[in-house]
């Protein structure tokens, strides 16, 4: 089961606490990573708790510091560094650990953080077998294209969610980055729309030549 998740509030006086004393001998390390730790101090993750809480049994013993393991690979992501050396900098740099939420009394292992990665991004272990497409034996004329691979795609999609909204979020809820949308969305997006740094209505539109998408705000 899910253990009990700090607020963002008490996290952040937790952090205020612990570097108003890091600041008495380890002020460099404070202005190094000043841009962390400041982007962990305003990172609410207290949307995160409702959607992992069903990631966990009712019973056995409670699972502790999700939220913070969460924010911990966010730094780690920030910063670049391997899980490996990360959980192993933590124990040795008291700044970096205080972003992340922790003491040295609870720091989480190794083997939690990827227990925590195996439920927000499940993965059956079945290989994925993909067939290699043929290349076409007719040479292309300067200037065509290859047809599309799956043509209609995005038609199928849309007629799916108009007419048959349970089938399109059956396949969609079998993708195993669905949770990590639903937090992405939940974090970053939902909280960035109500700071106004992103429009209600944004126009997106996708290139499939160069896969890319350009939003006009």
């Amino acid at each position: 089961m899910l253990g009990f998740c700090r607020t963002h509030k008490d996290y952040q006086t937790f952090v205020l606490t612990e570097l108003k004393v890091l600041s008495l001998y380890r002020p460099d390390q404070i202005e190094e990573y000043q841009v962390a730790v400041a982007k962990m101090f305003i990172l609410n993750l207290d949307p995160l708790i409702p959607i992992i809480t069903p990631l966990y049994s009712d019973v056995g013993r409670p699972a502790s510091m999700q939220v913070d393991i969460f924010r911990s690979l966010v730094l780690m992501n920030h910063l670049q560094i391997p899980l490996n050396n990360w959980v192993a900098k933590l124990k040795c740099n008291p700044v970096l650990r205080a972003a992340a939420g922790f003491t040295l009394d609870n720091l989480p292992e190794t083997s939690s953080y990827y227990d925590f990665i195996d439920r927000i991004f499940p993965l059956d272990g079945r290989p994925v077998l993909r067939h290699v497409a043929s290349k076409p034996k007719d040479k292309l004329k300067k200037g065509d294209k290859l047809p599309p691979r799956n043509p209609n795609v995005v038609a199928k999609l849309v007629d799916q969610l108009i007419n048959s909204d349970k089938k399109f979020y059956r396949r969609i809820s079998r993708r195993p980055e669905r949770f990590l949308q639903r937090i992405f969305a939940s974090v970053s997006v939902g909280k960035s729309i109500d700071l106004g740094l992103i429009p209600r209505s944004p126009n997106v539109s996708g290139d499939g030549a160069t896969e890319g998408f350009i939003c006009e705000f």
